[in-house]
C-alpha cells in the first residue's frame, strides 16, 4: 500500500507520541503528557498536534498554525515559537528539538554484511542473548525486557558475549513501529548500525506496515546510517516540551 505524506507524518507522530485527531475547530492532540506540541512537515504536508496540557489553553480559530511558512527543514516551524511566547512564563521554560524522520522503502534493500555475528528476536536469538553481558547504559530490567522480546523486535551485532550495537523498538502502534539505534563508542563507524538497522527492519516487516527512522539534526552519525541504508526522506519532526 502507498501512503500519502499527510497520512505517514500522521502515523509518525502517533507511534513516537500517540495521536488524537482533531475536530473542525481544534488541532489534534498527542497523548505524552510532557509534550507540548508537535510540528511535522514535509515539502507536502504539514500537522500541528498539541500536547494534553497545552490543548486546553488553546482556543478555537487560533492563529498558531502557519500554512504560509515554506518548508525549510532545520528552521525551527513558526507555529512552535509562537506557541511557546504564548504560553508566557511557562514558555520560556520550554525546549524545541528536531531532526530528519525516514521511512523504510518496500521491498527493503539487500541488508549490508555485518563485520560480527548479528542476532534478531526469534526463539534463537531470545536464548542466545541470555548469555550476553548487560551493557552498561540498559538498566536491568529494561534489558530483561528487550531481551525476552517484551518490548518489541530488536537485532544486535555481538563481539563475543557483548552487545556492542542494537537496534530495538522504543515506539510502536499496531500499524508502525520506530527504529531505535544505538553503537557502543569504541565500534562506532565499523558498519554495524547499517547492519542492525536491516535486520531488525526485516525482522519487523513481518508484523508492521510501515518502519520508521528518525533523529536529531545533530546527530550527523546517525543520519549517515540512513543516507547508507537507502531510508526514504519524509520530512522533519519538530518536538516542544
Amino acid at each position: 500500500m502507498t501512503w500519502d505524506d499527510a497520512t505517514l507524518l500522521a502515523m509518525e507522530v502517533d507511534t513516537v507520541y500517540g495521536l488524537v485527531p482533531g475536530t473542525t475547530d481544534r488541532p489534534p492532540t498527542v497523548t505524552d503528557k510532557p509534550v507540548k506540541a508537535v510540528w511535522a512537515w514535509s515539502p507536502r504536508a504539514r500537522l500541528l498536534a498539541l500536547g494534553p496540557a497545552v490543548s486546553g489553553l488553546v482556543g478555537p480559530g487560533s492563529a498558531l498554525d502557519d500554512p504560509e511558512q515554506p518548508y525549510v527543514p532545520e528552521e525551527a516551524p513558526r507555529a512552535l515559537t509562537r506557541l511557546a511566547e504564548a504560553l508566557g512564563p511557562a514558555g520560556r521554560r520550554t525546549t524545541l528539538d528536531g531532526g530528519p524522520t525516514f521511512v523504510f522503502p518496500r521491498p527493503l534493500p539487500a541488508p549490508p554484511p555485518a563485520p560480527l555475528p548479528v542476532l534478531v528476536s526469534d526463539a534463537a536469538g531470545r536464548r542466545a542473548a541470555r548469555q550476553l553481558d548487560r551493557p552498561g547504559n540498559w538498566e536491568p530490567d529494561e534489558w530483561a525486557e528487550l531481551i525476552s522480546g517484551a518490548a518489541g523486535t530488536w537485532a544486535m551485532a555481538v563481539d563475543g558475549t557483548a552487545p556492542v550495537s542494537i537496534c530495538h523498538t522504543p515506539e510502536a502502534n499496531p500499524t508502525a513501529a520506530e527504529a531505535g539505534a544505538w553503537t557502543r563508542a569504541d565500534f562506532r563507524g565499523s558498519g554495524l548500525a547499517p547492519a542492525v538497522v536491516a535486520a531488525w527492519a526485516r525482522r519487523a516487516a513481518h508484523h508492521k506496515e510501515v518502519l520508521f527512522y528518525s533523529t536529531t539534526g545533530a546527530n550527523h552519525a546517525s543520519r549517515s546510517v540512513a543516507r547508507k541504508m537507502g531510508l526514504t526522506p519524509l520530512g522533519w519532526l519538530w518536538t516542544l516540551r
